[in-house]
């Protein structure tokens, strides 16, 4: 494993090759290099491969394997000469293999969907379940290569710490691509009735703006110039509100927590609706221990440098 490296996994879709193209990119922005993973499971003998196996052969899935990876870096070279990516195919289960094969990477960049001709590799089902299992950022590559660019980063915060480890993640992002950083924080309020807002819609009004203002504070005297972080809360539905931030930002960046599940802002069917809808991509970042075992927390470094923590 190289460090920084990105890691992304193929099946041989055009969501997948459009996930590599991402990648690409963000590699670009990072000065490192990708990783192209194709995970099959049929096993067959090995060929020499001068010509195709007969179709009927238990080494055609291998040989087909290798040919998906080769034509789709081609392609990808073709249109960017200057990028590092190399490519590899692995025998066995998709989610396990990318989850082996991220380990220690900078992330794991999957497509929207599978279609591929080797397996529906890349459905939602597998994007979630790397969601869940991976110890890396992941990537759910989504929208056209038009929209990777010009729009903010946009992350959700609710409080939690996972949220604010996305949130540092976000910073460092946007500081990457000179791009604007919308810090978003959603309230539901209470339902109303015909005799007018419910009582005690102020207070939560009000402890929504503390979350927001307590997260964001760290990162405001510290914007770059070009850059900017802007808090914005919303009083929706968690979902709707930052798949709709999504339809105008180049990256929607979201956190979870540990090996159970989503965390707060990504309970329940959140993290999946983003995921599944978002217009852009979207990227689920763990929450894990690296920081204290790197002697820091998260939030130092980011949007014009320096030492800050973020509230816990």
């Amino acid at each position: 494993m190289t460090k920084g490296e990105i890691v992304v996994g193929l099946d041989g879709s055009p969501e997948a090759e459009q996930a590599l193209r991402w990648a690409v990119r963000e590699a670009g922005l990072r000065q490192t290099g990708v990783r192209a993973v194709l995970a099959w499971a049929v096993a067959g003998p090995a060929s020499d491969g001068s010509r195709p196996p007969p179709a009927t052969s238990p080494e055609h899935p291998r040989w087909t394997a290798q040919w998906i990876v080769n034509d789709v870096l081609g392609r990808v070279r073709g249109d960017e000469p200057a990028a590092r990516i190399v490519g590899r195919t692995v025998f066995g289960p998709a989610v396990r293999m990318l989850l082996a094969e991220s380990a220690g990477a900078d992330m794991l960049v999957l497509g929207a969907h599978g279609t591929g001709r080797t397996a529906p590799m890349l459905t939602g089902s597998v994007s979630l379940a790397c969601a869940h299992g991976a110890e890396v950022p992941v990537v759910v590559v989504r929208g056209s290569a038009a929209r990777w660019e010009g729009g903010p980063v946009v992350v959700g915060v609710d409080g939690s710490p996972a949220s604010l480890d996305a949130l540092d993640w976000a910073v460092r992002e946007a500081e990457l691509r000179a791009a604007r950083l919308r810090v978003v924080h959603v309230w539901t309020p209470s339902p109303t009735s015909t005799d007018g807002p419910p009582p005690g819609a102020d207070a939560l009004h009000r402890a929504a703006r503390g979350v927001l203002d307590e997260a964001v504070r760290p990162y405001l005297a510290r914007a770059r110039a070009g850059t900017g972080v802007e808090p914005v809360l919303i009083s929706s539905g968690v979902s709707r509100a930052l798949i709709d931030e999504a339809a105008r930002a180049q990256l929607l960046v979201l956190g979870a927590r540990g090996r159970g599940g989503f965390d707060g802002l990504l309970l329940g069917s959140t993290g999946s609706q983003c995921v599944f809808y978002a217009d852009s991509p979207v990227v689920i970042v763990r929450r894990s221990d690296r920081w204290a075992r790197a002697g820091r927390r998260p939030g130092r470094g980011g949007l014009g440098g320096g030492d800050h923590v973020c509230p816990w």
